[in-house]
């Protein structure tokens, strides 16, 4: 199982500084497509104003073009990548697991369980929980159900963020005053303006940085240890299984030091994408890196470094097999990789699998596949316990050797 104690950023810092540069020979003979989307979450986020630096120097660089596709939320991230409408996709470890769960939005036939696979890595983003700067709130034990806390249903990892805070106090959303908003730009703006008391956001995103330079500042609740409460950190990890816990290293000034969860974030491509394509532009990405790590302040992460170090930690998703076939040519997949790859290549194809034969049984029996629909998530519930497939896909990459 991975070691939830380890250090994410330490790892990083290591790995950058054990591999150095690394130089290949340049892919000048390499016809890229006319235009190929980039999928992003919403104006604003750190990880669209990433794509949209990498891809500018793409552009301008490579002889393609690259275009980037802000998503409304996470379910059309998913839905996006698996009709096409993307190559790539942004994905973290969470998305991923509650995709493959078909939780919430993604239980729909074009966003549900698909087996897509890694092309790189982006950052290793915090996730914690905001208050603002003159909040009575100093802890996570100090949530009531009187406490204001917003809530996005616009991304599953965010109701997640928010469920998981509730589990830790013994609480579910039936006990929370909720204050329900639009989408990820709203889930901090309501801090500042006084609308909720609590949100779960990143310190690495823009509306985190508008907040922190409002007039009332902000400040984020400490992740409590697993050591203080064993038990209410289970509940509240059952809610979180695609994070490991670090102090913040990056982002908003008020958020270093402080103990939160972190995500590895990736960009996808699906299991069926051109293996060329993939390992060109991953080729491309590192050989390039130093025309746009500077053009954002969180670029630097898009290195190989941060993909080995991922890997090294433990892959919580597959990679494709044009990015394992850069690595092994500059000696960097090792036979540890390999086998940790299968096992999750084999989940991800057995989930797909399932998912679409559920799909036929249901709609046989005249079940609508959509998001919300009881009746078709109590069927998926029953078809994968009936069929040997995990309860929580998250718990089941964790349990991995």
């Amino acid at each position: 199982m991975l070691d939830l104690r380890k250090s994410i950023l330490g790892a990083l810092a290591g790995a950058a500084m054990a591999f150095g540069p690394q130089t290949s020979a340049s892919a000048q003979d390499y016809q890229w497509p006319d235009y190929f989307n980039v999928v992003t979450p919403i104006v604003g986020t750190s990880n669209h104003s990433l794509a949209v630096a990498w891809t500018s120097e793409f552009s301008a660089i490579s002889g393609g073009r690259a275009r980037v596709l802000p998503a409304p939320n996470g379910f059309a991230r998913a839905a996006w990548l698996n009709t096409g409408e993307g190559r790539l996709s942004l994905v973290q470890a969470s998305d991923y697991f509650d995709q493959m769960d078909a939780k919430d939005g993604y239980a729909t036939k074009d966003a549900g369980p698909t087996d897509t696979r890694m092309i790189n890595m982006n950052a290793v983003t915090g996730w914690g929980y905001m208050v603002r700067g003159d909040s009575s709130l100093q802890k996570f034990t100090d949530i009531t159900p009187e406490t204001r806390i917003s809530f996005s249903p616009s991304s599953s990892f965010l109701m997640s963020g928010i469920d998981a805070m509730l589990a830790y106090n013994g609480m579910t959303r039936d006990d929370a005053t909720l204050v329900e908003v639009g989408n990820y730009g709203a889930n901090t703006a309501v801090i500042p303006e006084g609308r909720a008391d609590v949100t779960f956001t990143s310190p690495l995103s823009g509306p985190s940085y508008e907040a922190e330079a409002g007039p009332h500042s902000i400040r984020w609740l400490p992740l409590p240890k697993r050591e203080e409460d064993p038990e209410a950190f289970a509940r509240y990890r059952a809610f979180q299984p695609g994070y490991l816990p670090q102090e913040a290293e990056a982002g908003v000034t008020t958020a270093k030091g402080v103990y939160m969860d972190h995500a590895y974030q990736a960009n996808h491509v699906r299991a069926d994408e051109d293996p060329e394509f993939v390992y060109q532009l991953l080729k491309w990405m590192d050989e390039n890196h130093d025309a746009y790590k500077d053009d954002f302040q969180h670029a630097h992460m898009m290195s190989i470094a941060n993909l080995v170090a991922f890997l090294d930690l433990g892959a919580l998703q597959p990679l494709h097999e044009g990015a394992i076939r850069y690595l092994d040519e500059k000696g960097l997949w090792k036979p540890e990789h390999q086998a940790r790859q299968d096992q999750l290549v084999e989940m991800a194809q057995k989930q797909e699998a399932g998912y679409q034969a559920a799909i036929a049984a249901a709609e046989a029996k005249g079940i609508a596949i959509e998001a919300g629909n009881a009746e078709w998530a109590e069927f998926w519930t029953a078809y994968r316990a009936e069929n040997g497939l995990p309860a929580n896909y998250g718990e089941a990459v964790l349990a991995l050797d």
